[in-house]
C-alpha cells in the first residue's frame, strides 16, 4: 500500500485501520489469564516478526530512525501498553470512550487555520463529543472505584501519546512521500526490537501465562491485523487525506471498539448508547463532507490562480510583441527618413 490511492480508497483504508486498532480494546478479555502488558509486548514482537521480510528494503531506504523510534514508542508500545492496562483496570467501554478523545486532540493539533479552522471543525467535533458522552452514560458493566479512575488516567496518557504520533507521522509522510512503502516495516522492526527484551523480562519474571495457546493466538492476530495491516492502511490513507480529516476519522476507532466491547459482553447496546454511536458516525460523515468541500474550494482557487497567471503571462507576451512591433516601425521610419534626407 502506498500513498498513491484515491480519496475514496483512502477513506475505506482508514475505516479498516480503525477496526483493526479497535480490536485491541477487547484483546485482554479474549485472553483474561494473560497479563495485559505481556499481550501488548507480544503483539509488537509479532509486528516486528511479520516486518522482517521487508528489512532489506527498509535498510536501503533513507529512514529517519530517531523519528521512527519515537513513533514506535508513542504510537505502539506506550500507547497500546497503556490501553491494554486501562482496559483491564477500567473495563473496555470506559477505556474506549476515553480514547475517543483522540480525534478532538488531533484535530486541534493539526489545525493551522486559526479560529476559522476551529469554526469549520466545530459541528463535527460537537457530534463526536456528544457521541462520547452518550457512550459514557450507558457503559457495559466493568470494574469501578479506584481501579476505574486509574484506568481512565492511563487512557488519557494514551490519548496524548497517540495524538502526537498521529500528527507527526502524517507530517513525515507529507514531507517524505518516498517513505510510504517502507515506513510501516520500519516502525514494525523498531517496535519489535524495543518490545522483545520487555516481553522476555515479563516471561522470566511472571512465567508463561495460563492458557498459553489462547494468548499466543491473540498476540499473533494483533501483530498481524491490529499492527502490520492497520499501520500500512493508516500510512496509505494519511498520505492522501488531510490531517484534520484523518483526526476525525479516528472517531471510527471508538465506534468499532464500542461495538466489539458490546458483542464481547453478549448484550446489545441500549438506546442511549446506540444514539451515541450514531452521533459518532454522523460527526465523521460531516467531517468527510466538509473536507471534500474544502478540497474543491482549494482546487477552484488554484485553478483560478493558474488562469489569472496564464492571462497575465499572455498579456505580458502581447505587450512585448506590441512593443517589438512599435520599435520595428519606429526603426523603419527613422531609417527611411535618413535615406530620404541623405541620398547616395
Amino acid at each position: 500500500m502506498t500513498g498513491g490511492v484515491s480519496r475514496r480508497t483512502a477513506l475505506v483504508l482508514m475505516t479498516l485501520a480503525c477496526a483493526g486498532w479497535a480490536a485491541v480494546f477487547v484483546a485482554p478479555e479474549l485472553a483474561p489469564l494473560a497479563p495485559a502488558l505481556l499481550l501488548a509486548m507480544g503483539r509488537f514482537v509479532a509486528f516486528g516478526a511479520v516486518s522482517l521480510p521487508q528489512a532489506r528494503a527498509v535498510l536501503r531506504a533513507d529512514v529517519p530512525w530517531l523519528r521512527v523510534l519515537g513513533h514506535a514508542v508513542t504510537g505502539s508500545l506506550l500507547y497500546f501498553g497503556l490501553v491494554a492496562v486501562a482496559v483491564r483496570l477500567a473495563g473496555p467501554t470506559i477505556a474506549v470512550a476515553t480514547i475517543g478523545l483522540v480525534p478532538v486532540v488531533m484535530a486541534l493539533l493539526s489545525n493551522r487555520r486559526g479560529l476559522a479552522g476551529v469554526r469549520a471543525l466545530l459541528p463535527a467535533l460537537v457530534l463526536v463529543g456528544v457521541g462520547q458522552v452518550l457512550v459514557h452514560l450507558s457503559p457495559v458493566p466493568g470494574p469501578g472505584g479506584a481501579s476505574a479512575v486509574l484506568g481512565t488516567v492511563l487512557a488519557l496518557v494514551a490519548v496524548a501519546s497517540w495524538s502526537w504520533y498521529g500528527v507527526d507521522s502524517h507530517r513525515l509522510l507529507a514531507a517524505r512521500p518516498d517513505l510510504g512503502p517502507v515506513l510501516a516495516g520500519a516502525q514494525g522492526l523498531a517496535a519489535g526490537a524495543l518490545a522483545l527484551p520487555i516481553a522476555i523480562w515479563l516471561l522470566a519474571s511472571e512465567g508463561v501465562p495460563a492458557q498459553p495457546g489462547r494468548a499466543l493466538l491473540v498476540v499473533l492476530f494483533l501483530g498481524l491485523v491490529s499492527s502490520w495491516l492497520a499501520v500500512r492502511a493508516w500510512h496509505a490513507a494519511a498520505a492522501r487525506l488531510s490531517p484534520v480529516l484523518v483526526s476525525q476519522l479516528m472517531a471510527l476507532e471508538t465506534a468499532w471498539g464500542f461495538v466489539f466491547a458490546a458483542l464481547l459482553a453478549g448484550a446489545l447496546p441500549g438506546p442511549v448508547a446506540l444514539l451515541g454511536e450514531v452521533a459518532l458516525v454522523a460527526g465523521v460523515a460531516l467531517a468527510v463532507v466538509a473536507d471534500g468541500r474544502r478540497e474543491r474550494a482549494e482546487a477552484h482557487e488554484e485553478l483560478g490562480s493558474s488562469a489569472s497567471t496564464a492571462r497575465a503571462a499572455r498579456s505580458a507576451a502581447s505587450r512585448m510583441r506590441e512593443d517589438r512591433g512599435s520599435s520595428a516601425e519606429e526603426w523603419a521610419t527613422a531609417s527611411s527618413s535618413a535615406h530620404t534626407s541623405n541620398p547616395a
